[in-house]
C-alpha cells in the first residue's frame, strides 16, 4: 500500500464501471460515433485491429517486446467488449492483456518508461471496461505486475515521486495518463494508488500548470510544448470522465496558441528544440493534428475540429512503423491518439457551430511574452522570453522570425539530438537566432559563445516555480505591446539576459502590415568599451549585400533589408558550405545532415564604436 504525502484529492472515482475515459451514460453516444461519416477511417482501422493477433512479440528486436500495433489491437478488443457486453469478447481482451503483461521486457533507454507506461494504460482500459468479467485473482495479478513495471521502468519511479512537475519527462505520460488511468481503474481495490497519483497532480501539477500557461504560450516551444500539453489534456479528459469538470481549467488558450505557431505552409515554427523537422511529411505538414483533436475533445470548438480534420490521416491512427521512438520515427506513439480514443472522445454530437477564424494578431503574455501576426502567406513572430527554463529552451530572448510565402528569417540549426555538439555549442546558443550579441568584458560570468545571452543557473534546469520565476532565470521584461489587423509591435527590456555584458538593452520590434515592413531597433549600453555588438539575421539562402542594403530570397519570397544605423555599421554574411553553423570560428554541423531548414548562415550588422550607447536599427521590406 502506498502512503501518500499529499492532500486527499478533491475528486474521487465514482463507484461504477466504466469510469475511465467514459461513463455508462456515454455508451450510446460512442456507439453512434461508429456510424458517423467523419469517423470512417477510425472505424476502418479499428476493425482491422480486431483481426490482428496479439502474440507479445516486439515490432523489432531493439524494441524488446513492445509493438504499438499489438497494443492498439488489444485496446480494440477491450473496446469491443465494452460495447458488446459479451463475455467471450471480454475473455479475448483479458487474455491478450494477460499475455502482454507476462511477456513485457524492453531494453534500457529513455523509451522504456513510455513503452511500459503504454502497457499500464492498456491494462487500465481493459481492467475498467471488462471489470465484471475479470476474476479477482487476475485483478490482483495485474495490479502487482503494473506496479512492478512502473518500479522497474519508470523514470519517475514508483510511486512517481521523482522528476519535476514543471518540465521534463515528469510532465509527460508516466503520471498524467498512464498511472492516473491505472489508479482510476483499480480504485475499488487499491484507493491508495489514486490518492498518491491524483494527490500529486492536484498539489503540484495543477498550480504549476496554471502559472506557466498563464499567458497561453507554452514555455517549452511548439514542439515539446505541444507534446507535453497533450498529456495535460489527457489528464484533464480522464478527470472529466470521473467528475464531469475541469481540473487545470487553463488548457484552451494554449491550444489556440498552437494555431498561431502553425505557419502558412502548415509546418510548425522552429522554436526551441524541434523534432518535427525530422519526421515524415504527413507529420511535418500538420504537426499539431493530435493536440488539435484533444483540444476539440475538451472544448467541442469547431476551430479545433477543422484544424484536426486537415491533418488527419491513416498514419496518425496506425503508424506504419510499430516500434515507438518519436525522435527517429514519425509516430507520436504510446497511443496518445488511436482509433479507440478518437471514437470515444468524438464530440460531433455536441459540437459547437462554426466559429470565425481567430484574429490575425495576438499577444501571449507573462511568463513567456510572444506576439504573432498571421494573415494569408505572412507570419511574423516576436518573442520576449521573460524566463529561461533550460530543458528544451534556447538562449533566444528577444528573437523574431519572418515567413512571407516561404521562410525568410528563421532559427538556425536543427535538433539532431539532445547531447550533440551541434545542439550544445550552436543550436541552443544566441548566435543561432535572430537576436543581438554583445561582447562581454574579460572574466564576465555566465558568458556564452559569440557574445550571447548569459546562461542562468549555470545551465541547471529549474525544478520548481520558485526557482524558474526568480531573477536568476529572468531574461526579459515586456515593456509594451500592440496588436491590430494593421500590424503589431513589442518593446522588450533584455537587460536581464545581457547583464553580464551590458548595463542596459532594449529591443523594439514592429510590423506594419499595410506597408509590409518589419522594423527593428536595438539600444545597447555595453559594459566593455568598444565592445562588438551585432544584430543577427538568419537566412535560408545566400544573401546579396549592396552597400547598406541586403536582399534575401527564398523561392517565391523576397525581403530587402535596409540598415538605418549605425552610420559606420559593418554588414557581412557568414555562411555557405562548411560555414552554416559557425560559433567562435568553429563550424558545428548536425550529426544527421539534409534537414530542410537548417539554414545557409547569417547576416551580421556589426557596431564596434566607442560610444557608450549603440543603436542598431534596420527595416525589412517584404516584397
Amino acid at each position: 500500500m502506498l502512503d501518500s504525502p499529499f492532500k486527499k484529492p478533491i475528486i474521487t472515482p465514482p463507484p461504477e464501471h466504466p469510469r475511465l475515459m467514459l461513463r455508462r451514460k456515454d455508451l450510446e453516444r460512442v456507439r453512434e460515433n461508429l456510424g458517423r461519416s467523419e469517423n470512417r477511417l477510425a472505424v476502418e482501422i479499428y476493425e482491422e485491429l480486431l483481426g490482428t493477433p496479439v502474440r507479445g512479440a516486439g515490432a523489432t528486436p531493439e524494441y524488446g517486446t513492445y509493438n504499438l500495433g499489438e497494443y492498439l489491437a488489444a485496446e480494440a478488443y477491450a473496446f469491443r467488449a465494452l460495447l458488446s457486453g459479451r463475455a467471450d469478447d471480454a475473455r479475448t481482451a483479458v487474455d491478450a492483456v494477460d499475455l502482454l503483461l507476462d511477456a513485457f521486457d524492453v531494453p534500457a533507454g529513455n523509451m522504456k518508461a513510455r513503452w511500459g507506461g503504454h502497457l499500464i494504460f492498456l491494462c487500465a482500459e481493459t481492467y475498467d471496461w471488462c471489470y465484471r468479467f475479470i476474476p479477482d485473482s487476475r485483478k490482483v495479478k495485474w495490479i502487482s505486475r503494473c506496479e512492478e513495471i512502473a518500479s522497474r521502468y519508470f523514470e519517475m519511479g514508483y510511486p512517481p515521486a521523482k522528476q519535476a512537475a514543471l518540465s521534463g519527462h515528469g510532465t509527460e505520460a508516466q503520471l498524467l495518463r498512464d498511472l492516473l488511468a491505472f489508479s482510476i481503474a483499480v480504485y475499488d481495490e487499491r484507493p491508495d494508488i489514486y490518492e498518491w497519483c491524483a494527490g500529486r497532480i492536484f498539489d503540484e501539477y495543477v498550480p504549476n500548470v496554471r502559472l506557466y500557461l498563464a499567458g497561453g504560450a507554452h514555455p517549452q516551444g511548439p514542439t515539446y510544448g505541444s507534446y507535453r500539453w497533450a498529456w495535460l489534456a489527457w489528464a484533464e479528459l480522464l478527470f472529466r470522465s470521473v467528475s464531469g469538470g475541469a481540473v487545470f481549467g487553463c488548457l484552451e488558450p494554449t491550444a489556440e496558441w498552437l494555431f498561431y505557431m502553425t505557419r502558412p505552409d502548415g509546418e510548425a515554427m522552429r522554436l526551441g528544440d524541434d523534432f518535427n523537422e525530422v519526421k515524415d511529411e504527413y507529420n511535418r505538414k500538420a504537426p499539431f493534428t493530435v493536440p488539435f483533436f484533444l483540444a476539440w475533445a475538451l472544448t467541442g470548438r469547431d476551430v479545433f475540429r477543422r484544424s484536426f480534420d486537415r491533418g488527419l490521416c491513416r498514419e496518425y491512427l496506425l503508424p506504419s512503423r510499430l516500434g515507438m521512438d518519436f525522435y527517429d520515427e514519425s509516430s507520436w506513439g504510446e497511443a496518445i491518439f488511436s482509433p479507440v480514443s478518437m471514437l470515444i472522445f468524438d464530440r460531433s454530437a455536441s459540437c459547437a457551430e462554426a466559429e470565425a477564424v481567430p484574429p490575425v494578431c495576438r499577444h501571449f503574455g507573462y511568463p513567456v511574452g510572444q506576439t504573432v501576426y498571421k494573415s494569408g502567406q505572412t507570419h511574423i513572430f516576436m518573442k520576449a522570453g521573460e524566463f529561461w527554463g533550460s530543458n528544451h529552451d534556447h538562449l533566444d530572448a528577444g528573437c523574431f522570425q519572418i515567413y512571407s510565402g516561404a521562410p525568410l528569417f528563421t532559427d538556425s540549426g536543427v535538433y539532431d539530438s539532445y547531447h550533440t555538439n551541434h545542439r550544445k555549442r550552436y543550436t541552443i546558443q544566441t548566435v543561432a537566432h535572430n537576436c543581438l550579441t554583445v561582447e562581454p568584458p574579460e572574466g564576465a560570468g555566465q558568458a556564452t559563445p559569440e557574445g550571447g545571452q548569459r546562461l542562468p543557473g549555470g545551465g541547471r534546469e529549474p525544478k520548481t516555480p520558485e526557482t524558474l520565476f526568480c531573477e536568476e532565470y529572468r531574461a526579459a521584461f515586456v515593456l509594451s505591446h500592440s496588436e491590430s489587423d494593421d500590424g503589431c509591435s513589442m518593446e522588450i527590456d533584455l537587460t536581464p539576459a545581457y547583464r553580464h555584458s551590458c548595463a542596459s538593452v532594449t529591443r523594439r520590434m514592429e510590423y506594419d502590415a499595410v506597408a509590409r515592413v518589419f522594423r527593428l531597433r536595438d539600444a545597447v549600453r555595453p559594459l566593455k568599451k568598444g565592445a562588438r555588438c551585432a544584430g543577427l539575421l538568419h537566412v535560408q539562402t545566400e544573401p546579396r549585400i549592396d552597400g547598406r542594403t541586403v536582399t534575401v530570397k527564398n523561392g517565391p519570397a523576397t525581403a530587402v533589408v535596409r540598415v538605418l544605423s549605425p552610420a559606420d555599421a559593418v554588414i557581412r554574411a557568414v555562411g555557405g558550405p562548411g560555414r552554416e553553423f559557425v560559433s567562435e570560428g568553429v563550424n558545428y554541423p548536425p550529426e544527421r545532415p539534409n534537414f530542410s531548414e537548417a539554414g545557409w548562415g547569417r547576416i551580421e550588422v556589426v557596431s564596434e564604436s566607442d560610444e557608450p550607447e549603440r543603436v542598431i536599427e534596420i527595416e525589412i521590406v517584404l516584397r
